[in-house]
């Protein structure tokens, strides 16, 4: 069902990364926004794949989890396996972000569906980024770190703060708001 699909795509910041991702796994996750909407119909949205030797280097342009300070990073062992950067040539725009998010959240279900972890970052070094992946004239809008997960992350219903936190046994707790108060 949709909704316990939903229910499990949640942000993973710490991997198994002795579980590698295989490329086919990693074509057929893309493959899955060839189906999206975009606004009329455009599809400026690309993808550049990073499962390779790089992957260290993307690692090294992002920024991790900024509630969870003073935690700054995942050790060696947990970080992400590969990574799938969303692209574009286009001047960012509205529809462009909006297209940009049904793709993101269409590949975080599809490689949910397949067990594998996501977690999604606008915290980047642009400039390095670009550099590492190599594609002229692109521009990076969004990563997307993969793995199979590494922690347990829980939803609650959030009582006082949205801040999502890790208790002491290294529990991942994401904080939503209840049904009625999404509601107007």
């Amino acid at each position: 069902m949709l909704k316990d699909l939903l229910k499990q795509t949640r942000s993973i910041r710490r991997y198994d990364e002795s579980k590698r991702i295989d490329r086919s796994t990693l074509m057929d996750t893309v493959e899955s926004v060839r189906y999206c909407p975009s606004a009329a119909n455009l599809q400026r949205v690309r993808i550049a794949i990073i499962d390779d030797y790089k992957s260290g280097e993307v690692f090294d342009t992002l920024s991790f989890a900024a509630y969870l300070r003073p935690w700054v990073r995942p050790d060696v062992g947990q970080r992400p396996v590969a990574y799938l950067v969303l692209m574009t040539k286009a001047e960012p725009d509205t529809n462009l972000a909006i297209d940009c998010g049904i793709v993101a959240e269409a590949l975080a279900l599809s490689a949910r569906e397949k067990g594998i972890g996501y977690c999604m970052f606008r915290s980047f070094n642009a400039e390095n980024l670009t550099r590492v992946i190599g594609k002229e004239g692109y521009n990076p809008v969004l990563v997307i770190s993969l793995g199979y997960p590494g922690e347990e992350v829980v939803i609650e219903t959030a009582t006082d703060s949205l801040r999502y936190y890790r208790d002491e046994d290294s529990v991942h707790h994401v904080p939503k708001l209840a049904l009625e108060d999404i509601i107007l």
